[in-house]
């Protein structure tokens, strides 16, 4: 999206946003050196209408009548806060904080005339003098009371806090709530529909007793952490949001509190973890701000079918985290509605509401007439989806009008696309859709090696864009495929220590049998599973063997979108991560993430060279990115640390060819392996990586390349009174290395933990008596150096 902003509380008219939908730009009013956080409206007797911006240095009151051209009519100026709520009642704002200082009072009855009294109350009675912090509030406007959301007050225990406002300048105190903590909640006619956010869910209380409030019903919300709530024109349906990233708008029927069932459920940008964070309905439409994706009209008349009909983005990023579009309000007389950003300032836009044109039906199996469960119906040309339920029931819809193609499709069936389906606005068109199975055969594949001998255990796949199959060789070197979709694949035959072979395969309903011979070598593109292991502390991000999904950090591709090469058979990689997403949602995180090769044999080779493409990202976070990645090859006894790279090095973000000479690091056995890892560092910033096309090769050339990099090196340094232990080692884990001092035995005696990359230990003769030890350089729990020790 391109923006382009005017500065200090200047109205821009020529800001260009994407993807806007029966939304108008009208003007935007910044607020420099200010975040604003949520937003009122308000109208005076002259039918002037006003912005009640919730600006971080108090309530500021903005003139909107010409939505082009907003004007600052005042600030009253409160605590300097992030938090700010605002709700009207009788021409008073009631504004809350969590700043220690009440319940801002202001009188709004004066305006234009910008002479407005302004006091806080901080409680009388029970709560006398006690009232300072207060995260949200919403008024019954039916009974006349303000409902005070997360006080300090020990007395609510953080729930909620009700005061009378029969004399709305004075407040006084009337009932609490302390059950759990409410976030935030609506209420009507002494019904507090609550959202208690640590609970993860909606409560409905009666509150005709302020005193003794009785709790009705409970009911988990999609993300477990309800923040708002708001209850439909008809008082039948409650509509929920989840502060989380990923989240759902939410419709319950609560028409029977005892039997409330989940409606429809709806994101404004499915796949891309946004967060909504505020609903409102107005006329059976939910009129919802969303962080990043700025703020969404939904229809909600079928609320059995939530339709997306309405956006306008006011924010220039997207995906999950807290920037962005903070709080809407959709009341005005004139129809035009507010938005605050918390860093953007007010949006004014005029909205075009437009009912949907409604898709719902049934899908079934065309063999026996059974329901289909989580097939998908696509309104092709258009960003209308909906996946069928239990019963095969689905329900989706566009906000245009016109003759559309259907695609209905789901896994084991043929697809099928429904041409010329007529949609109106306001209308539902119902398609009932029948779907045919897809045969299933059996198939198998007979693996030798080059002299002829069957291969066990080599691994076989079966893949196309639908369908994934997977089988082992036997005794005799068949791998037998069960029922297998008809249709053509991409076969792949494989096994360690041997190069893959990669063929289509068309699988009939007849399919003849396949054999291939595999040559010796050393050579792993992903496309199969040959047996890598994956080890680590990682709490997330941790290595996977897939088809890479791209996330991206500002501009920077932080995971990638595709494999290293687009020669290789098919397009895995193994990659820390794959959600997708926000670049945060995936990434490797709170430690290391480890890769590890299977075990291979270089004795037959002169002068081996292993070579795979690597990628490596880092960036993001407070302060300088530490994160890194790296390589180490073992033999079985010893490793070495061949590379390590972090966010200065070169070439990252980007798939990068690698070599090395193994010997130049290591003797050459029977058993080695090579790992490559990825740490997460605190403090914590992104951080991703990747392998592709590992192979192990004879370096032709018969010269051996000088390595430049730092070595691991352990060594006993003798002094003028006492010896010590050099050590060196490319990186410092944070005491994830460490030296021990192990005796002829095999026991060990003593370890250091170490900090610093390089250094000595003292090694004191009281803890060891006189003779021969061994002395190792362990990273990482793998052994890296050793000496001979002798203590006089």
């Amino acid at each position: 999206m391109i923006k382009k902003l005017l500065s200090a509380l200047t109205i821009c008219t020529t800001i260009v946003f994407s993807q806007n939908t029966n939304v108008q730009f009208k003007s935007q009013l910044t607020f420099p050196g200010q975040t604003c956080a949520n937003i009122g409206g308000f109208a005076d007797s002259l039918n002037n209408e006003y912005a009640l911006v919730c600006a971080s240095k108090g309530l500021a009151i903005v003139d909107v009548t010409v939505p082009t051209n907003p004007i600052l009519k005042k600030q009253v100026s409160g605590p300097t806060n992030l938090w700010r709520e605002v709700k009207t009642y009788k021409g008073f704002a009631y504004v809350t904080n969590e700043a220690d200082s009440g319940l801002q009072i202001i009188n709004l009855n004066g305006l234009p005339d910008t002479t407005l009294p302004s006091k806080f109350w901080k409680g009388d009675g029970a709560i006398a003098g006690l009232l300072k912090t207060i995260h949200a509030l919403h008024i019954d406007t039916t009974k006349g009371f303000a409902y005070l959301y997360g006080s300090n007050s020990n007395l609510a225990n953080g729930g909620v806090i009700v005061a009378d406002l029969t004399n709305p300048w004075n407040p006084t105190y009337a009932g609490k709530y302390n059950s759990h903590y409410v976030h935030d909640g609506y209420v009507d006619n002494d019904t507090l529909y609550a959202g208690e956010i640590y609970q993860g869910k909606f409560t409905v209380i009666n509150f005709a007793n302020k005193v003794s409030p009785q709790v009705l019903q409970s009911v988990s919300t999609p993300g477990n952490f309800t923040h708002n709530t708001w209850i439909s024109d008809n008082r039948k349906v409650i509509y929920t949001t989840d502060e989380v990233n990923g989240s759902y708008l939410a419709a319950y029927d609560i028409s029977n509190l005892t039997n409330i069932t989940e409606l429809d459920r709806i994101q404004s940008n499915p796949g891309s973890g946004s967060v909504v964070h505020n609903v409102h309905i107005h006329n059976d439409y939910a009129v919802s701000s969303w962080y990043k994706d700025g703020f969404t009209i939904v229809d909600a008349h079928r609320p059995t079918n939530l339709v997306q009909v309405g956006n306008y983005d006011t924010y220039s990023g997207s995906g999950s985290g807290f920037e962005g579009a903070w709080g809407v309000y959709p009341y005005l007389p004139s129809g035009n509605i507010l938005v605050t950003n918390i860093n953007e300032g007010l949006f004014v836009l005029t909205p075009t509401y437009v009912r949907a044109s409604y898709l719902e039906g049934t899908v079934v199996d065309s063999s026996n007439g059974a329901p289909i469960f989580n097939a998908k119906v696509d309104i092709l040309s258009t960003s209308a989806s909906d996946n069928s339920l239990l019963n095969g029931t689905y329900a989706t819809g566009t906000p245009q009008s016109g003759s559309f193609s259907v695609l209905v499709s789901k896994v084991g069936y043929y697809s099928k696309t429904i041409p010329n389906v007529n949609l109106s606005n306001g209308i539902v068109s119902v398609l009932h859709v029948t779907l045919t199975p897809i045969p299933t055969t059996n198939f198998s594949v007979t693996v030798y090696d080059n002299t002829g001998n069957p291969l066990s255990s080599a691994s076989a796949s079966l893949i196309n864009t639908i369908y994934t199959y997977t089988a082992n060789s036997n005794a005799s070197g068949t791998a037998t495929f069960s029922g297998v979709k008809i249709g053509t694949y991409t076969l792949v035959v494989g096994k360690w220590g041997y190069i893959a072979e990669c063929n289509g395969a068309i699988i009939s309903l007849t399919p003849t049998p396949l054999s291939f011979s595999l040559s010796p070598g050393y050579s792993d593109d992903f496309s199969v599973d040959l047996g890598w292991t994956i080890s680590g502390t990682a709490t997330s991000g941790t290595w996977v063997r897939a088809k890479p999904v791209g996330t991206i950090f500002n501009t920077t591709t932080a995971n990638p979108a595709t494999d290293a090469s687009s020669n290789d058979c098919l397009d895995f990689a193994y990659i820390t991560g794959n959600g997708g997403g926000a670049p945060s949602f995936d990434d490797v995180d709170n430690g290391v993430t480890i890769l590890t090769s299977p075990s291979f044999d270089l004795t037959s080779y002169s002068n081996p060279e292993i070579s795979f493409y690597k990628w490596f990202f880092n960036d993001g976070g407070a302060g300088s990115p530490n994160d890194s990645l790296e390589l180490v090859v073992s033999n079985g006894i010893t490793a070495d640390t061949v590379a390590y790279f972090d966010y200065t090095s070169p070439n990252n973000s980007t798939w990068d060819l690698f070599s090395f000479p193994v010997k130049n690091h290591i003797a050459l056995t029977s058993t080695m392996n090579f790992k490559i890892s990825i740490w997460d560092k605190s403090p914590f910033h992104l951080v991703e990586g990747g392998i592709d096309n590992f192979e192990i090769k004879e370096n032709t050339s018969n010269s051996i390349t000088t390595n430049t990099s730092p070595t691991n090196e352990l060594k006993q340094v003798f002094g003028a009174s006492s010896s010590y232990l050099a050590y060196q080692t490319i990186v410092s884990h944070n005491n994830q290395y460490r030296i021990e001092i192990i005796d002829l035995t095999g026991k060990k005696i003593k370890q250091y933990y170490l900090n610093d990359s390089k250094g000595m230990v003292e090694l004191n003769s009281s803890d060891l008596s006189k003779g021969l030890y061994i002395g190792k350089l362990v990273v990482n729990n793998e052994t890296r150096s050793v000496t001979k020790i002798i203590i006089h």
